[in-house]
């Protein structure tokens, strides 16, 4: 019985370190236009504000750069952000109310950060920017 509750806290405490949260704020930012109706300026304006909280947090960075002769001839630079976002407090303000066209939407949000382990490393496996002639390969993980 020790032995088996002793391999559940392992592999808990293991699941637990893999899936690290973090608390961040952030704000969002949308417009409303003719083609936007208040509701989906305001959802534009928390996905906006979730995306931010992501970058925030985790975001996986992919570089190239060729160097022939001492010139550059190509640099190439990827950020890949994936997370899960939980809202645990949201404030939001209209310029003006009720809003019109033109009027813009801000939102605050406190949330909770979960990043996506499985599909930060699907993004390390890919082959898709591999050169046989780099000499030299940097990954940066934050």
């Amino acid at each position: 019985m020790k032995s088996f509750l002793s391999i559940l806290i392992l592999l808990l405490a293991s699941y637990a370190y893999a899936s690290q949260s973090t608390i961040t704020e952030s704000e969002g930012y949308a417009c409303m236009g003719e083609d936007r109706t208040k509701r989906e300026t305001e959802n534009m304006a928390l996905q906006d504000a979730k995306r931010k909280a992501i970058e925030q947090v985790s975001t996986y960075i992919q570089s190239e750069t060729q160097v022939k002769d001492f010139e550059l001839q190509k640099d190439i630079i990827n950020a890949y952000a994936n997370a899960k976002v939980k809202i645990i407090e949201s404030q939001g303000k209209w310029d003006s109310e009720p809003p019109r066209i033109g009027d813009c939407y801000r939102i605050k949000i406190k949330a909770e950060v979960i990043p996506d382990e499985e599909a930060m490393k699907r993004l390390s496996r890919a082959k898709e920017f591999d050169e046989p002639w780099a000499p030299l390969r940097v990954k940066v993980w934050t």
